[in-house]
């Protein structure tokens, strides 16, 4: 079975695979993102410099049947966040702060 380990506790973990890219656009990366995804190749995937906005729908990011996406837009930047739908993610806003391009996500399962 690949991608799964024995922790030292007992505990069986999951591997998980992160990825990471400055987009600078999403708009003009979204077959690159979404390449990434079909394969399965990522669990998680953080994006910074999306420049999405309203008009960007999350569709465009990931695959919505198979991954949760998570963003905080903001004119001139913007980060995203997509997981697997099977990690149940959750958003903790009491970590973030407004004005920063910054959003905080805890894996609970």
């Amino acid at each position: 079975m690949t991608n799964v380990r024995e922790t030292t506790d007992g505990n069986l973990g999951k591997q998980l695979t992160l990825r990471y890219a400055n987009l600078d656009g999403i708009k003009s990366k979204t077959e690159e993102v979404k390449a990434w995804t079909e394969k399965g190749s990522v669990d998680i995937g953080a994006f910074v410099e999306t420049m999405a906005d309203d008009t960007v729908t999350d569709g465009l990011i990931a695959d919505l049947q198979k991954y949760s996406v998570y963003r905080k837009d903001r004119a001139g930047g913007t980060v995203a966040v997509i997981a697997r739908e099977e990690l149940h993610m959750l958003r903790v806003d009491e970590y973030e702060v407004e004005g920063l391009e910054l959003l905080w996500l805890k894996v609970v399962g």
